[in-house]
């Protein structure tokens, strides 16, 4: 085994050297070089919870040729790669891909130059594996001529199932084929797979291999691949083999079954596990003894084998330290890319038809169903009555007359109850009483024994009248106020039918029936009409919390499954950015809001009659707005969360706080001072004012109240995508 070059006075002499042959390598594209990775450091978490990923590591791969990285599970192998394609970045340490820095300008890292198997599978189960390489054809615009030849060219390679098979119904076997289809479909000049031959056929597997070998060779592809397969690695041109964030060998697979005198690779593997054992103290970078670097063709120091392995020097190579970092900027969104984007969501969408006309019909049915159950008169409501002017003995029962007469009066007004009360007669009022504390009755109305002649005597006396008579001659009503709405309504209709009853006697008696009103008089009103049914005032409030609540649910665990099944990560390794999934997302999820937006308004304004007095297209618009505000609210929420039971707590939790505090089902005119300001800081609570007082009012775009609600949504909009903008990049940067 080659003894590795000490850093010494010598190599910093000629550091100037070496860091200009980089430089002039990197500016040609790393004629020499790969990928060089220099004491790269990843680590997760702080403090006692720090977790070393990748520890001082040091890596070089030689262009067109196959790199193969060993080691267990969780030394650190697919962060490594993720770093390498840009999905990660290190806490400390250089990282040179094709000569340049991944996510660099022009570095085609994230994008076209790699192509990229993770681990897993990666792959929309929805779509058919036609579908599956047609859209990274479209995120890498491809002719559809090249796409027509990879996909036969791929699918005789990998023997792939039907192109019109679903991936949901292949074998695991098969879907990875799919996965590494894939990688290779855009002919990218670096391949990173990570176990490509998991679940493979052996012999199958040896195809793969096999053209592998031949793209590294015959047309100068850099191939880096893991594997738990150790022997099958014997192929590739240099091995690395892996331990606990380090390298503790890379080296050529004749050189290392040579050196150490053993027949495979598991074996050398072992035995360099078991020296590391102990040796590195925990936390401390460590470079070991066959750790090289190729700095251009040079330094090659034996000929190239008909295997096509390369024997590699011992030059040590100094990677510049770089001053450029991951540029900040935000590029303007590729138009093919999000079509793409929006293509796939909408194919997903449809695939699932019973799912999409349930979601897309949900919002009428609730319309519906909140106007069928909320605002109107409950009916049905039973009030005990004890009327002590009937007395059985003396042959009395409730009879009365229409004529101006002082007989039986109290038969006489509860004739005019309204027909949603039920009379119960009682024979006394302590059962009354019992029957409404046990929840029979909503209430006692009860009248005196001589409660006609009272009431003549103290119409006579007008204002004379003693108080013992007004007392005698009154309608005592006991009611149970433990239901505020109902105590209201009975209320009103008992004080309603009173009026109506005096007005009416006092008709046919010849006197003046307004003279029965209250000298109170309440005329028409400025705007809505008398008795305005509470749907009327709650209607707004409905249309905009519908929609605005339906788009959060649709959006907030939108893309999580995919991120968790790899699927995000495997489009922005191909060059997507996340701008542009958040754009096609919010595109996709706008259009179903626009169908949704249509019935609800259909149901509302055409089967429950809704009046609208103002312009309908304003009040369209500020609920589309709404619907928007509530997308962006779901894709911020799908941007933070990890899994969808996050998301889905998260969503559920925003609700019922907007709904009482934005004015939905109350005026906010009820709430405390303080809490007025808080309700109108809510994204619905200006939206829900707006539709309303063009609703009732009548009122256009130049009101306060009205272009408020446009403006305000408009600002929650832009607020909640810009932070899923920056949610989503501190989570990158700390990933």
């Amino acid at each position: 085994m080659k003894k590795s070059v000490e850093l010494s006075s010598e190599v910093f002499l000629t550091s100037h050297r070496l860091d200009s042959e980089n430089e002039t390598n990197n500016n040609n594209g790393g004629v020499a070089n790969g990928v060089i990775v220099r004491n790269a450091i990843k680590s997760y978490g702080v403090g006692s919870n720090r977790y070393v990923i990748l520890n001082g590591l040091n890596m070089t791969v030689k262009k067109g040729t196959i790199y193969g990285l060993l080691g267990a599970s969780g030394c650190g192998k697919t962060t490594l790669l993720s770093c390498l394609v840009g999905r990660r970045t290190l806490n400390n340490g250089e990282v040179l891909v094709l000569g340049h820095e991944p996510g660099s300008p022009n570095s085609g890292i994230p994008g076209p130059q790699v192509g990229y198997m993770p681990q897993e599978l990666a792959l929309y189960d929805y779509f058919t594996i036609k579908e599956t390489l047609e859209y990274f054809g479209r995120i890498y615009k491809l002719k559809s001529a090249f796409v027509k030849s990879q996909l036969k060219f791929l699918s005789n390679l990998l023997d792939l199932p039907s192109c019109d098979r679903y991936v949901k119904t292949l074998s695991g076997g098969q879907q990875r084929r799919v996965s590494f289809a894939v990688a290779l479909f855009h002919d990218p000049d670096l391949l990173i797979l990570d176990e490509p031959t998991v679940g493979v056929d052996p012999l199958l597997s040896n195809s793969i291999w096999n053209h592998l070998v031949r793209l590294s060779v015959d047309h100068g592809k850099t191939v880096i691949v893991t594997t738990h397969y150790i022997e099958e690695a014997k192929q590739s041109h240099t091995i690395g083999m892996m331990r606990s964030g380090r390298l503790l060998v890379e080296e050529l697979p004749a050189n290392l079954l040579r050196d150490y005198g053993l027949s495979s690779l598991e074996d050398v593997f072992l035995k360099l596990c078991l020296k590391d054992d102990g040796n590195v103290p925990a936390g401390q970078s460590t470079e070991l003894p066959n750790i090289v670097a190729l700095k251009d063709t040079d330094q090659i120091s034996a000929q190239q084998p008909p295997n096509g392995h390369v024997n590699m020097s011992v030059q040590q190579v100094r990677i510049p330290s770089s001053s450029k970092r991951q540029s900040f900027k935000m590029a303007l969104p590729s138009p093919h890319r999000v079509g793409a984007l929006i293509r796939k969501n909408y194919l997903l969408s449809f695939r699932n038809i019973g799912i999409f006309l349930f979601t897309y019909l949900l919002p009428a049915l609730q319309a519906a169903l909140f106007n069928v159950t909320l605002g109107h008169e409950p009916m049905g409501l039973k009030m005990a009555v004890v009327n002590e002017e009937i007395d059985p003995s003396l042959g009395r029962v409730c009879n009365y007359t229409t004529d101006c007469a002082y007989s039986m009066l109290s038969c006489r007004y509860l004739r005019y109850i309204n027909n949603n009360i039920i009379q119960v007669p009682y024979e006394n009022v302590s059962a009354a009483i019992e029957a409404g504390r046990h929840g029979k009755v909503w209430g006692v109305i009860h009248f005196g024994k001589n409660f006609t002649q009272e009431f003549e005597m103290r119409q006579s006396n007008g204002d004379s009248a003693e108080l013992d008579n007004i007392i005698r001659s009154r309608i005592s009503i006991n009611m149970d106020s433990s239901n505020q709405q109902i105590d209201v309504f009975i209320e009103k209709w008992l004080v309603e039918a009173f009026e109506n009853f005096i007005q009416d006697f006092l008709k046919v008696c010849g006197n003046v029936p307004e003279a029965g009103y209250l000298p109170i008089v309440f005329l028409d009103p400025v705007y809505g009409q008398k008795n305005t049914p509470f749907t009327e005032f709650m209607a707004p409030g409905l249309i905009i919390s519908i929609v605005y609540n339906m788009a959060v649910a649709l959006t907030a665990g939108v893309f999580i499954t995919e991120r968790k099944q790899g699927l995000i990560d495997r489009s922005l390794v191909a060059g997507v950015q996340m701008p542009e999934i958040l754009l096609s997302y919010l595109i996709n999820q706008f259009t179903i809001i626009i169908g949704q937006t249509a019935l609800v308004y259909l149901f509302m304004l055409m089967v429950f009659k809704i009046p609208c007095q103002g312009d309908l297209a304003l009040a369209i618009l500020i609920t589309l707005l709404q619907g928007l505000v509530g997308i962006s609210f779901g894709l911020l929420i799908s941007t933070g969360c990890d899994n969808e039971m996050g998301a889905l707590s998260l969503s559920q939790a925003s609700f019922l706080p907007l709904l009482v505090i934005s004015g939905i089902c109350w005026p906010i005119e009820g709430m405390p001072f303080y809490l007025r300001k808080i309700a109108y800081a809510m994204p619905l609570t200006y939206a829900i004012e707006s539709v309303r007082c063009i609703f009732a009012r009548g009122w256009g775009v130049e009101q306060p109240n009205v272009y408020a609600g446009i403006l305000v949504s408009c600002g929650w909009i832009l607020t909640f995508l810009v932070l899923c903008l920056v949610v989503a990049r501190v989570r990158n940067s700390s990933s």
